[in-house]
């Protein structure tokens, strides 16, 4: 594994050249979370935004609490959650407890059980978090890029802890019958018919009689995480085969705990897994976000998480735009011709990046079309020197 970055603008974080190399090769499966869907249009919230909106719906007083302690300042660290339990019973005191802890998952399973009472009949709890995430139609400009990162073959590959069809909206009539969602994911192969959108943790149906089978609660977890193990297995081969590229997750999300305990466990016993990496926000001045997903075995790349996460949608969507289309590759040629008017020396970082990704991605007989493409373009000496240096280093 090389530590090479690729900057495809300058004002972009890089993104390690492995991990785009292998993504044209079709060995990348995308793991996407939450924030994928939450940017408008789609606007989806995330679990603690769920958690609030499905209470909303079904104890609007405990939802006021939670939404008032979610608004209190944290500059001092977390305010105690007593100062939001006025008039509450014991049931919804814990229940806030639980939620101010992050564990939406846990609360989530008390409502659940307290609204509830007859065990046959179908969730209340369920039916308005179905209500809550079926308002969202419109994919937005992640949705889009992932939608052409995330291909193998040329149709859709992507998982997804998430419930919405978004995925699908964005991949259009490529997504027809490749939509698997919990017990009907299909097991991670090498084979060329393994590829689709498989959502590891339900997805929602938008048939009102279909029974809504979904991961929300810890008894959700721990039943496809641990008895049927479901989405562990899933994840276990998957990242024998693939690489993993994580995106739209916070490592304090309730999901994605139990998906990044069981990935960093997995590698303590199989150090030949393929790597794993992680599009992560950091805030300006933190050290400390690259060391805490490192220490899960998994590779950060971060990006500035200031005017709403804008660098996550501008870095993908150029990372996407680099990525080879089914009807012909204009972007390496039109790359080349934009950083050759000058010459290697004065070069930047991200144009000296991109050179050499360009040149290592490329197949044989394309590398000698870009260095024809060279000379037609009039680039000076130093990159043709460079060129060539980059094709020895592939054929020794």
């Amino acid at each position: 594994m090389s530590d090479r970055l690729v900057y495809l603008q300058a004002d972009l974080p890089g993104i390690p050249e492995d991990l785009m190399i292998a993504r044209d090769r079709g060995e990348v499966l995308f793991l996407t979370g939450a924030g994928v869907s939450t940017p408008a249009p789609s606007s989806l919230p995330g679990f603690a935004g769920l958690v609030v909106d499905i209470y909303q719906k079904l104890d609007s007083r405990l939802a006021q609490a939670m939404s008032a302690y979610r608004a209190a300042p944290k500059d001092k660290g977390p305010p105690d959650w007593r100062a939001f339990a006025a008039d509450l019973d014991s049931k919804q005191q814990t229940e806030l407890k639980r939620f101010a802890e992050g564990q939406f998952d846990v609360a989530l399973g008390m409502l659940e059980r307290r609204m509830t009472s007859d065990a046959a009949a179908t969730s209340r709890m369920r039916r308005v978090a179905a209500e809550v995430l079926n308002v969202a139609t419109t994919p937005n400009t992640l949705h889009e890029a992932l939608d052409r990162l995330g291909r193998r073959f040329g149709e859709p590959f992507i998982a997804t802890t998430n419930f919405d069809r978004l995925h699908e909206v964005a991949a259009g009539k490529a997504a027809n019958g490749k939509s698997f969602g919990l017990s009907a994911l299909p097991r991670p192969s090498r084979r060329a018919d393994f590829r689709g959108l498989f959502h590891i943790h339900g997805v929602l149906s938008d048939r009102p009689t279909v029974p809504i089978d979904i991961v929300l609660t810890d008894q959700d977890f721990g039943d496809v995480y641990l008895r049927r193990r479901i989405a562990s297995d899933f994840i276990y081969d998957a990242i024998r085969i693939y690489h993993l590229a994580i995106i739209g997750y916070s490592l304090n999300d309730a999901p994605f705990r139990y998906l990044v305990n069981a990935v960093a466990g997995d590698s303590l016993h199989f150090p030949d897994l393929k790597e794993r990496y992680a599009i992560v926000p950091k805030r300006e001045g933190d050290l400390t976000v690259a060391e805490e997903w490192q220490a899960r075995s998994i590779t950060p790349v971060c990006y500035d998480a200031a005017d709403n996460h804008r660098q996550l949608q501008d870095l993908m969507t150029a990372w996407a735009q680099s990525a080879p289309g089914p009807t012909g590759d204009a972007w390496p040629r039109e790359r080349l011709r934009q950083m050759c008017r000058s010459s290697w020396i004065d070069a930047s970082e991200s144009d000296r990046s991109v050179f050499g990704y360009i040149f290592r991605r490329a197949t044989g007989i394309e590398r000698g079309a870009l260095v024809a493409h060279l000379g037609e373009i009039g680039a000076a000496t130093d990159w043709l020197d460079e060129a060539n240096r980059l094709v020895r280093e592939r054929l020794s």
